[in-house]
């Protein structure tokens, strides 16, 4: 069953193909850029390059310029682009270049000139510069690392990093309000409801307010984490200036989604189908705490089981859960924190569980995530591993990949969150 499921995962990440997700937006680009032939790409995110160079590649004869900002250590030339490398999921030197840049070449746009967005997880890291010029790298830092570790969601961790990012929150786009048209295309990996916006929004305006940003930061008591500069910035009672800016009728803005977690889970699906599994997709763990999910889904799959007896039966979820990190964490990432929560919970039982990111990473770690059976414990318990404690210590890498239960796929080069898939066999 595990290699089974390993099948299924590598199939599903062969549909996610960047090239194969971005033609479909190939032609709205060329249509809207027919004329005057220029455009001025700026793209960012753990797909960045793959997106840009599809679309390159697909755009023959046209005069085009712009900005990929990548991950580290991804520094390979794309011309006639430039190339930036900035941190994930931690912003560095090179993410402000980067960040930077973007802005320097959105205020260059020519009037004739279309502006294509290419966005996907990840750009809130790697293209990044602060509405306060004052603000040093190892302020930027302690912002993006104390919302990563207080165990919010994504929406709200975006939330804050809007009102202090001079690229996000629509700025970008505002920046390049000169522009023939703007178009941006993205590769999802946010939740699927309101207010949630990949890379943090630079081509979206902002709907959220400077007291949402607040909220944020009294529910998770963030405030004495934050550089006291942020701090004076955000309990100021002037809001920040709205980017919005407005658009004649010969200047649309077209949005293009290529690929989402939604895709991820409906290839999963049919693929189980086609197997004669009874599936169902369960998406209400999204940005659950990682054992409130596990309960929560594990306690599904047992009710499937009692009313499908005698049949294989699977549930396929997807999105991001939440795991509060400790001081000193150690290796493993949300996804192998939840197969090892599952792991305890199976012990003995004919199921299998796996949970991986599309984007080939978890965490801080060479494992995209882990699948996990029955046998998990008791082979974690032959081999000496106190599960508990790497769970408390988030430090699953090491005990589930002596056992063999990661998953290394390498990194995929897109992202549209993670995907998990609970198999009961018995």
């Amino acid at each position: 069953m595990k290699d089974q499921l390993r099948a299924w995962l590598h199939t599903t990440l062969r549909h996610l193909d960047v090239d194969a997700v971005m033609q479909p937006a190939i032609a709205p680009v060329r249509a809207v850029a027919l004329g005057a032939g220029k455009v001025l790409v700026l793209a960012y995110g753990k797909a960045a390059r793959a997106m840009a160079s599809a679309l390159v590649r697909g755009l023959p004869g046209m005069r085009i310029r712009g900005l990929v900002a990548v991950p580290a250590p991804d520094e390979a030339p794309l011309p006639p682009l430039e190339v930036i490398a900035g941190g994930h999921p931690v912003p560095t030197a090179g993410s402000l270049r980067a960040g930077r840049r973007a802005l320097e070449l959105a205020q260059s746009v020519e009037a004739d000139e279309v502006v294509v967005f290419l966005a996907s997880g990840g750009g809130s890291a790697v293209l990044e510069w602060p509405l306060d010029d004052a603000m040093t790298l190892p302020e930027i830092q302690t912002v993006h690392r104390t919302l990563i570790a207080c165990g919010a969601d994504i929406v709200a961790i975006n939330t804050v990093r809007k009102h202090v990012s001079a690229v996000k929150g629509g700025r970008l786009a505002a920046a390049a309000r000169h522009a023939r048209a703007h178009l941006t295309i993205e590769i999802n990996d946010v939740p699927e409801r309101a207010g949630a916006v990949v890379a943090s929004g630079p081509s979206q305006n902002d709907a959220s307010t400077l007291s949402e940003c607040r909220a944020v930061l009294d529910q998770f008591a963030l405030w004495a984490q934050m550089p006291g500069r942020v701090q004076e910035r955000l309990r100021r009672s002037a809001v920040e200036p709205d980017p919005t800016w407005h658009l004649s009728s010969d200047q649309p803005r077209v949005f293009l989604t290529v690929a989402c977690n939604r895709l991820a889970r409906h290839s999963l699906r049919d693929q189980l189908l086609a197997a004669g599994v009874f599936v169902v997709d369960d998406m209400s763990p999204d940005d659950l705490p990682y054992e409130q999910a596990a309960q929560r889904l594990l306690h599904r799959l047992d009710r499937l089981r009692r009313r499908h007896r005698g049949r294989l039966v699977a549930i396929v979820s997807g999105g991001e859960l939440s795991v509060p990190l400790p001081a000193n964490c150690g290796l493993g990432g949300r996804n192998q924190q939840f197969a090892l929560a599952c792991a305890r919970a199976i012990r003995g039982q004919p199921i299998t569980v796996l949970s991986c990111g599309t984007d080939g990473i978890d965490g801080n770690c060479i494992a995209a995530g882990a699948l996990v059976d029955g046998s998990t414990m008791a082979r974690a318990r032959r081999a000496h591993f106190d599960v508990h404690d790497h769970l408390q210590r988030c430090d699953a890498f090491p005990l589930l990949h002596a056992l063999g239960d990661t998953v290394i796929t390498g990194p995929t080069g897109t992202n549209v969150r993670d995907v998990r898939l609970l198999v009961h066999s018995g």
